[in-house]
């Protein structure tokens, strides 16, 4: 496999692919020189399985990895420390997020692995948004580059943002069809968010965020005269009002 080594700001940084994500960490560990522990992951591509008869490239994973900075190591050590005292086993590892404004900063994303972590998450994440605030508060002031630290927990935040993606573009459809707002249930500020990013290149509608913390809410609004075509199918029917509840 072949590696690409550039560097970042905080060091080399190498790209590396294999027959598996695991593989081709594996192989960017061994060109660092360093631990698992010691590295931040980006995956730029989970790969796919090859079909017979073609090249083994268009099945391959793809990764970026580079030793994790002083900023990262305090916050992966803090989460650690809080964990333990918890008394809840598990296992913290870090990969970087997007940018929030296509070039600003990019957030360090500490990803707890284990068993059983669903006390971790609570209800609708509230216990998971409770500890990501408290060990922001332990790092005391943001670093230089203005970075703030995400939690997440066997991926939940990640697959969270899929469906509330998957709900606005399901939503968009049926606000152009009908020809009428749509005004979703309160969410959290980073669900609205990715909301407004998922539906802002689409011409048809326009969203804005209204009302108050805690129950401050998207709606979705049609920029032309209905579309009509038939009632999209959805995984439920919709309750009663104009709201609708993501999860």
């Amino acid at each position: 496999m072949s590696e690409t080594v550039q560097a970042g700001r905080d060091g080399e940084v190498v790209e590396t692919h294999g027959t598996s994500i695991e593989e081709a960490v594996s192989a960017a560990l061994t060109q660092l020189g360093i631990t698992r522990d010691q590295a931040e992951v980006e995956v730029l591509s989970a790969g796919s399985r090859a079909v017979t008869g073609e090249r083994m490239s268009a099945g391959e994973a793809r990764v970026r990895v580079q030793r994790i900075d002083d900023h990262t190591a305090k916050a992966r050590g803090l989460a650690e420390e809080l964990l333990t005292r918890m008394e809840i086993p598990c296992r913290v590892s870090v990969r970087r997020g997007p940018a929030r404004d296509g070039d600003g900063p990019r957030p360090v994303i500490l990803d707890i692995s284990g068993d059983d972590l669903g006390l971790l998450i609570g209800w609708r994440g509230e216990t998971l948004r409770a500890l990501q605030t408290t060990l922001n508060l332990m790092m005391g002031e943001e670093d230089e580059f203005g970075r703030r630290v995400i939690l997440d927990v066997e991926r939940y935040r990640a697959r969270r943002e899929d469906q509330v993606r998957e709900l606005a573009l399901r939503l968009a459809q049926r606000v152009k069809r009908s020809g009428e707002r749509y005004t979703l249930d309160p969410m959290h500020a980073y669900e609205r968010r990715v909301i407004h990013l998922t539906l802002a290149d689409d011409e048809g509608v326009r969203t804005e965020s209204s009302g108050r913390e805690p129950a401050r809410r998207v709606v979705i609004h049609p920029t032309g005269p209905a579309q009509g075509g038939p009632e999209p199918r959805f995984g439920r029917p919709r309750p009663r009002g104009s709201s609708d509840r993501p999860f």
